[in-house]
């Protein structure tokens, strides 16, 4: 009897050679499913933990915004609650501080919460204490870019464009800028020819780079040489400065640099509770920045809103919920 191989006969209804050969077949059918089954399934569970990632990314950035509001909300109650008659300084750490002249020493309040969901911080700062871009005269700009540490040779650009762009009208200063110098950007836009709505719209004015608006170093030699103008000028605050809270080169813009000398002698030894002529020691213009972050710190939003008091009432004169600091 014929065999096909060892140990196995010759089979009229299934001959051996054709019996192995399906086998290998069926085999190898039964692993390329297996093959695209695992691929099926990895890639459903891939999409699955990327949708599952998504929605806790989501959930946790809105918790991190909705703690951000609660410190706005926080600094909010923190404004209205301070009496007509507190007056308004930086304490020795730096920190904005509604003082109280009946209080023996006044606290410098929490402005941070720790929260189920996650936490939130907030800082304050005083717009009264800075100069009023849309007011200030061109002397006061001069001196105040030029204190701020832009070289002497772009001075006169940036002051004289900061006066083309909150004129109304659309001639041009000396040094400054109008329609035609912004119009023939590679970005062209338009001079504003009003006044200032928020400060970073110095960022359009010819000549302001960003670190001579935040400060940062000198593109020319790479030095921390400027200040930061956001740091000395507003376009809300009142009529007169608060002397309490004025750095030195905004008190020396208003009040001269002797005057200047003797209200910072003065703060040394704690604030000031008298006012002077075209200057206060109460404020009602206030940036609040807020930072809401998720328990594990690693999803944060940040708020920035400016805030005037008017009596037991405020009102919320800019916002910015998606404020990158």
């Amino acid at each position: 009897m014929d065999t096909c191989r060892r140990g196995y006969k010759m089979s009229r209804l299934a001959p051996c050679f054709l019996r192995d050969g399906s086998s290998g077949i069926a085999l190898i059918l039964v692993i390329w499913i297996l093959v695209i089954l695992i691929a099926i399934v990895g890639a459903f569970s891939y999409s699955m933990r990327s949708e599952i990632q998504i929605t806790t990314n989501f959930k946790e950035e809105e918790e991190a915004y909705q703690l951000a509001l609660a410190g706005i909300e926080s600094a909010k109650l923190e404004i209205l609650s301070a009496k007509e008659s507190s007056y308004v300084y930086v304490n020795e750490e730096g920190m904005l501080i509604f003082g109280e002249a009946e209080a023996e020493e006044n606290e410098a309040p929490l402005r941070e919460a720790e929260l189920d969901t996650g936490n939130f911080t907030y800082t304050m700062t005083d717009e009264d204490g800075k100069l009023n871009i849309n007011t200030a005269s061109l002397a006061q700009i001069k001196y105040i870019v030029e204190s701020s540490g832009v070289d002497i040779t772009d001075v006169d650009t940036i002051a004289d464009s900061i006066a083309d762009w909150r004129d109304p009208n659309d001639l041009h200063m000396l040094n400054g800028a109008e329609e035609d110098y912004y119009r023939s950007l590679p970005r062209p836009y338009s001079c504003k020819d009003g006044p200032f709505d928020a400060i970073s719209e110095l960022l359009l004015v010819k000549g302001v780079t960003p670190e001579i608006y935040s400060g940062g170093p000198d593109e020319k030699d790479g030095e921390e040489s400027y200040k930061g103008l956001v740091n000395y000028l507003t376009p809300w605050s009142s009529k007169t400065v608060n002397i309490n809270t004025a750095p030195v080169e905004v008190l020396e813009a208003v009040f001269g640099i002797d005057a200047a000398q003797n209200i910072i002698a003065q703060r040394e030894s704690g604030p000031i509770l008298s006012a002077v002529t075209g200057g206060s020691i109460m404020s009602s213009y206030f940036t609040v920045i807020s930072t809401g972050s998720s328990r594990d710190g690693t999803i944060t939003r940040t708020i920035k809103a400016a805030i005037k008091k008017s009596g037991e009432k405020y009102e919320v004169i800019y916002w910015n919920d998606n404020f990158i600091g």
